[in-house]
């Protein structure tokens, strides 16, 4: 028996694999478009890989559309190059990726069954006398690419790059298309040393024809409604699925929504679809696309892949049982302790006070307490006892119960959006405690000249289950403002309480409004600010490799952006020993030039590590992850200025594959 286990390791070693023929010869695989259930395309029965792609038929036996690639509507090829092949000096394997979506398992399987898969990952992607060159052929269905790619962590010399492009390049059909697409900064640089030698495509170009993008993916019905222009939030009632010219700043309760522009994946429309689970897609020219308009005005059913979405037409008791298991049943309390009316520093307050001061505020007090290794601005909250203080001072209170339960009032959007006007005209004209107002305008004055600002602060947002994704306002104050000012900003935040997208959000979700307090966190500007990002401290795209997600703007918003306005977007890989930033594409307002240096890049992912570590175990389940503002400065130090919990929700393609 040791003998025989002996010789097949030999042939193994000599390069002799199984169901790998010199021509494929099998028939065209059938790809319907993929629900997001996680059931996939089966592999051609015996068929592992080919010494060369020599045809559209070929290509179709060994690609597949992973639900875990980092973009939509893509096939996939991936390929081992075995430079020591005793029998041939070097080959080239093409593999049915579907089977084999690991090199090392193929490599374990059919060619070294002695490798250790640690071992395996440093000497052949990260060692320059590698036996291997590993890579993957990408196919983009929406604009036609087919790029040659390494993994983001490769650090392969721009010599084994030509070769390995060379090699490829020579054994494939769609030679003459072949383009090199860089991932990482080392590896931008290799392809600007090679020029033509090894022709490279921008990752902005690829985005450029990109079509599809799902934002959040899921299964949902609603009444499909064309959205032309300016989103009247007043109009849209919860059972809208909404197909919308542009990207809405405001998105209130909804069953879905498609934009006609690509969107920024962690703006306030994304995190907010992500909050309620409702599926949340991009489709340039959606508002004319035939897909959609035909079904103008009917009940649909509209599921949101990785790679593809489908829509038909539904049955109203499927929808309803959908849209049933979607509303809590029962009443939301959101937690209220009155008993705190001093204003207190920033660093002093933690999440136990969540109840007092608000999430945010009591969220970023834990990031601030934890010392100098998290850079904070500071500043201090005012406790929500003093919102309903100037409630019940100016009867507004009673005022607020008695509209809010007025039949008028709840099954009339336009009565609705009238009175929520009227009380928040209400909130902001009447009398501010006159010593509330000189304690705040002392304080702000200390800041010398520097500006502030006045954030939203309430015991009903940031929450697990209900982050409240920009239903409030914030308020910049000039430096050195009078007290008149100070005034009229903290009366602002106040009434923001009562703006009909918080309303609706909250009514749709059952929270008890008349325990909602707002609370308010009062901070020094941060200067010379030359970015604002916000960061998931984990891989949304994929269980099996951890990492963070980040998108980072400069001079725009990540969180407001609006049309095709696209931040820097990079995951990086936290999995292996050093960290494997991906660039998934660069600023729309930088000209391609990076926002983050890669030392900015490594800083960063170590900072939003060390969060997730310190905020996770202080959030309840289901959330899994935290939501990171900071903003990086001219110096480029990092200021976090909001950490609250997350949730990343993987479908069954994306989650964990062992081999």
């Amino acid at each position: 028996m040791k003998q025989l286990l002996l010789a097949f390791s030999l042939l193994l070693a000599a390069g002799f694999v199984v169901g790998c023929p010199s021509t494929v010869t099998v028939p065209r695989l059938e790809r319907p478009d993929q629900e997001v259930t996680g059931e996939v395309a089966e592999a051609p029965a015996g068929l592992d890989c080919a010494y060369r792609i020599q045809s559209a038929q070929e290509w179709d036996a060994l690609a597949f559309r992973p639900e875990f690639h980092n973009f939509a509507r893509t096939e996939i090829v991936k390929f081992v190059i075995d430079t020591r092949d005793e029998s041939h000096g070097t080959r080239v394997y093409f593999l049915q990726s579907l089977k084999w979506d690991l090199h090392y398992a193929f490599v374990a399987e059919f060619i070294d069954p002695r490798e250790n898969h640690g071992q395996f990952n440093i000497a052949q992607y990260r060692r320059p006398d590698r036996r291997y060159l590993l890579g993957s052929l990408v196919h983009y269905l929406d604009g036609g690419q087919r790029t040659l790619e390494l993994v983001a962590g490769d650090t392969m010399s721009a010599e084994q790059l030509e070769r390995t492009f060379s090699l490829v390049k020579e054994r494939v059909y769609f030679a003459d298309d072949l383009r090199y697409r860089a991932l990482s900064t080392q590896q931008e640089a290799h392809a600007e040393s090679l020029g033509d030698r090894v022709p490279s495509i921008r990752i902005d170009d690829i985005m450029d024809g990109a079509q599809y993008q799902p934002v959040v993916t899921g299964v949902t019905f609603g009444y499909l409604r064309l959205v032309r222009g300016t989103l009247d939030v007043a109009q849209v009632q919860p059972n809208d699925l909404l197909v919308t010219e542009n990207v809405p700043m405001e998105l209130p309760p909804v069953s879905g929504i498609i934009t006609s522009a690509l969107q920024a994946p962690l703006a306030h429309v994304a995190v907010l679809s992500r909050n309620r689970n409702t599926p949340d897609m991009a489709l340039r020219d959606a508002i004319t696309d035939e897909r959609l308009v035909r079904f103008e005005g009917r009940l649909v059913r509209l599921s949101v892949g990785p790679q593809d979405f489908t829509i038909t037409e539904a049955r109203l008791e499927e929808a309803q049982a959908d849209w049933r298991s979607r509303r809590p049943s029962t009443t939301f309390r959101p937690v209220l302790d009155e008993s705190r009316q001093q204003l207190r520093e920033l660093c002093d307050v933690g999440i136990e006070d969540t109840a007092s001061v608000g999430a945010k505020a009591a969220q970023l007090g834990e990031v601030c307490a934890a010392g100098e290794r998290f850079m904070t601005p500071r500043g201090f909250a005012i406790p929500l006892a003093r919102y309903f203080r100037h409630l019940r001072e100016h009867h507004i209170d009673e005022r607020l119960s008695r509209t809010i339960s007025a039949t008028d009032f709840r099954e009339d959007r336009g009565v609705r959006a009238a009175e929520l006007e009227a009380i928040r005209v209400a909130i902001a004209g009447a009398e501010i405690d006159a010593t509330l107002v000189r304690d705040i305008h002392r304080r702000v004055s200390a800041y010398g000249d520097r500006r502030t600002i006045f954030r939203s602060s309430t015991n009903a947002e940031d929450l697990v289950g209900f982050n409240g994704a920009g239903l409030y306002e914030s308020v910049v104050v000039d430096a050195h403002p009078t007290r008149a000012q100070v005034r009229d900003a903290l009366a602002k935040v106040w009434a923001s309480v009562w703006l009909q997208r918080a309303y609706e959000e909250r009514e749709w979700y059952r929270i008890d409004h008349e325990r909602v307090g707002m609370g308010v966190l009062i901070q020094p500007f941060v200067d010379d600010v030359i970015g604002n990002g916000v960061a998931i401290t984990k891989n949304p795209f994929d269980e099996g490799r951890p990492g963070v997600f980040v998108n980072v703007q400069q001079g725009g918003s990540v969180t407001g952006a609006g049309g095709d306005e696209m931040p820097e977007q990079i995951v990086v890989y936290t999995w292996a020993q050093e960290f494997e930033p991906e660039v998934l594409r660069r600023s729309t307002l930088t000209d391609g030039a990076p926002i983050l240096t890669p030392e900015d890049t490594i800083r960063l992912t170590h900072l939003l590590t060390d969060l997730h570590i310190l905020m996770t175990p202080l959030f309840a389940p289901p959330s899994n992850a935290v939501d990171v503002e900071f903003l990086l400065t001219r110096a480029h130090e990092f200021v976090i200025v909001q950490a609250r919990p997350y949730t990343v929700v993987y479908t069954e393609g994306q989650r964990y594959r062992t081999r």
